[in-house]
């Protein structure tokens, strides 16, 4: 502890033998501790409050009271006079209190002497205050007043209005009139035990009007005492919680609701702040995603889309209020795996505090193996299914997206391929080893293109290469498409094993030129298998493009 300005036996021998109650207050940060005391303050406390802080001896209005006042007298730098109120065995007194600033190197201090008011001067005090609150709380609360056996003695307007009995029906009965039979009788034995004691008793009690219907109060029970400490009156001030109770048991209603919705739902429901930062998510984004709460609150909910497949603006759009954002979003798991969900986004806005805040509800609901199907079902669609090179359906797709990317003096040649007399391998070795033939086929065509170009099965053992960006095309041939030709012919001239069987096949080969053979797909496919037939027709491992065999 700091040492003090002055030692408690100093400060006792100053003021143990004064009528007034003196207190020595060192000032810490935005607060005050007790470091002395006098005899006669020690009436206050029920405890020894040396070494603690002003707040946790006072109740608040008392604290808050007194502080301001030590700090004004900081603040101007002499002593100043204020005049409160507390209460000593149930009894309030009105004090004048001088506080004293004293200033002690880096440290500071207060010397607060309070001196008791005379009687006639607190019951001014006193008259003046009940004068002020009694015009507003006859108006806003339900004001009755009982004797110690808890016989109503008066009630006010209010009161009257709200139980719908009028005063002289009131007056000589108990509360019991409007008791509604809600609460047990244990409620009220507690209610009478604690005001008995002399402490204010608080709480919620549900009543009921003449007509038969009910109302709520929040109550307060105030024990009323003479100057000797002894009770004399009740004083019970309520106000009027019917409608609170109302919202209240509606929102709790709605947040039932919402919890059986959101709780025990697969869907992944979020909500989040207008930047995209999650106030809420439901629990299965733990059971599904498998992140625990803690991690997810606060957080970005960007943070939980794959970055490849979603853009920031997409989450968030610029919606109207209340309408509905539909799309599909690739969500990451905590273990970095990824999930398709089908989401909807709904903007809603509210005015709190007259501000706009606007939230986002996101609502997704996994559709992983839906995607994977039509995944699969596209890909059969636009694949071969026994070698899985796109097939003629997607070569129709592609050839005329290629030609429209198709930029400056550049060409597209279409490479069209036919085994050399792959039906004897079927007539020779079956159908199973005439399938693997195929497969190794186009494994070995893939390998030559090397990811560069886009290969086709058409059907049977016919393939097509589409070559785009031929920049070298000139007087009917083009080293780039030599080089691919003589790469096929080379690797398959290597063959490959099957079983206990080497195969070498050799290909007959077509090359047509966009745009110089035609600008449409079937004229150019057209052209490409007329030069295809023509280089069959010179013997085996031949290639023509389509200019030879129109010259």
């Amino acid at each position: 502890m700091t040492e003090a300005v002055i030692t408690p036996k100093q400060f006792s021998l100053l003021y143990d033998l004064s009528d007034d109650y003196v207190f020595l207050m060192r000032k810490l940060d935005d607060t005050f501790i007790y470091e002395c005391i006098n005899k006669k303050a020690e009436e206050v406390f029920s405890e020894n409050p040396i070494g603690k802080k002003l707040e946790d001896c006072l109740e608040e209005y008392h604290y808050m009271t007194i502080v301001n006042n030590y700090k004004r007298a900081f603040l101007e730098k002499k002593s100043i006079f204020y005049q409160d109120h507390f209460s000593i065995s149930n009894l309030t007194h009105v004090n004048e209190t001088t506080a004293i600033p004293i200033f002690d190197g880096e440290n500071q201090y207060i010397l607060a002497i309070t001196k008791k008011v005379a009687r006639s001067k607190e019951m001014q005090a006193s008259t003046y205050i009940l004068e002020s609150y009694k015009k507003e709380i006859n108006e806003a609360a339900l004001v009755a007043m009982t004797n110690e056996n808890g016989i109503i003695e008066m009630v006010n307007q209010v009161f009257e209005n709200t139980c719908q009995f009028k005063q002289n029906e009131i007056v000589g009965k108990t509360f019991r009139l409007i008791n509604s039979n809600f609460h047990d009788e244990n409620f009220f034995r507690q209610m009478w035990s604690t005001v008995k004691h002399g402490s204010i008793w608080r709480g919620e009690i549900r009543n009921r009007t003449k007509s038969g219907s009910f109302y709520w109060v929040d109550a307060n029970v105030i024990p009323i005492m003479n100057e000797h400490g002894e009770i004399e009156k009740y004083l019970t001030i309520q106000f009027d919680i019917t409608e609170k109770k109302r919202i209240i048991d509606e929102l709790r209603n709605i947040e039932r609701t919402f919890t059986l919705i959101t709780e025990y739902s697969n869907d992944l429901i979020a909500i989040t702040d207008e930047e995209g930062y999650l106030l809420y998510s439901s629990p299965s984004h733990e059971t599904i995603l498998q992140y625990d709460k803690e991690e997810l609150l606060g957080t970005y909910y960007l943070s939980l889309i794959s970055e490849d497949r979603v853009e920031a603006g997409h989450l968030l759009p610029s919606i109207d209020e209340n309408s509905i954002y539909r799309t599909e979003l690739l969500m990451k798991k905590k273990n970095g795996n990824t999930i398709w969900a089908d989401t909807s986004i709904t903007e809603v806005k509210r005015n709190r505090d007259e501000e706009d805040e606007k939230w986002f509800v996101v609502v997704s609901r996994e559709i992983t193996e839906k995607r994977e199907l039509e995944d699969k079902l596209k890909f059969m669609a636009y694949h071969d299914s026994l070698t899985e090179l796109p097939n003629r359906r997607s070569f129709h797709r592609d050839l005329p997206i290629a030609i429209d990317s198709l930029n400056g003096d550049n060409n597209i040649a279409l490479i069209y391929i036919d085994g050399d007399d792959f039906k004897s391998v079927n007539d020779q070795f079956g159908h199973d080893v005439g399938d693997q033939f195929l497969i190794r086929f186009a494994e070995k065509l893939q390998h030559c293109v090397n990811g560069q170009f886009n290969c086709y099965r058409l059907g049977g053992d016919e393939f097509v290469i589409i070559v785009d960006k031929v920049d070298d095309y000139k007087d009917g041939s083009s080293e780039k498409i030599l080089k691919l030709i003589y790469a096929i012919q080379d690797t398959l001239k290597i063959g490959w094993m099957i079983g206990d069987h080497l195969f070498t096949p050799t290909s007959s080969i077509g090359i047509s030129i966009y745009p110089h053979d035609g600008k449409s797909v079937d004229e150019l496919l057209d052209k490409a298998d007329q030069a295809l037939y023509a280089a069959k027709k010179l013997g085996k491992n031949n290639f023509l493009y389509t200019n030879a065999v129109q010259n």
